[in-house]
């Protein structure tokens, strides 16, 4: 019975063997997936930081260009109102000129109008002159 009893706890002892020899390929297959998962989640966090460092940038940058483009943005509105205001007096002064040379037309023909009629009456005047002294 002896020889029965230590067959049994040879063979339960070679069991252990294989189970500890089982847990420790198991813990060993662990322990590599932990360490992948580990420098995985390193990398992960460093590329996320690295994205969110790029992007926190890329939006102060597009802060800074948004404020330049806005203060350029109300300079051109500034300097449009200007030149718009400009055109209007300019636009004044012109319908005034064209009033007053309209004006002027006026009076330059009545003017002619007035020579014409006075020198048709010298000449008639002289012609009439001429006349008489002819007959005389």
């Amino acid at each position: 019975m002896k020889d029965k009893h230590s067959s049994e706890v040879i063979y339960a002892l070679a069991d252990y063997k294989q189970l500890v020899l089982a847990y420790r390929s198991k813990y060993a297959e662990l322990v590599k997936s932990l360490a992948f998962w580990k420098t995985s989640l390193v990398w992960l966090c460093a590329f996320t930081a690295f994205f969110v460092l790029v992007v926190i940038f890329w939006l102060l940058e597009s802060g800074k260009d948004l404020n330049s483009n806005k203060k350029n943005t109300e300079t051109l509105n500034l300097q449009v109102n200007a030149v718009s205001e400009k055109l209007a007096r300019t636009e004044d002064e012109l319908f005034r000129a064209r009033e007053e040379l309209k004006k002027k037309e006026d009076l330059v023909k009545n003017l002619e109008k007035n020579i014409s009629t006075a020198s048709r009456k010298l000449l008639e005047k002289l012609l009439a002159e001429q006349e008489e002294s002819a007959s005389n």
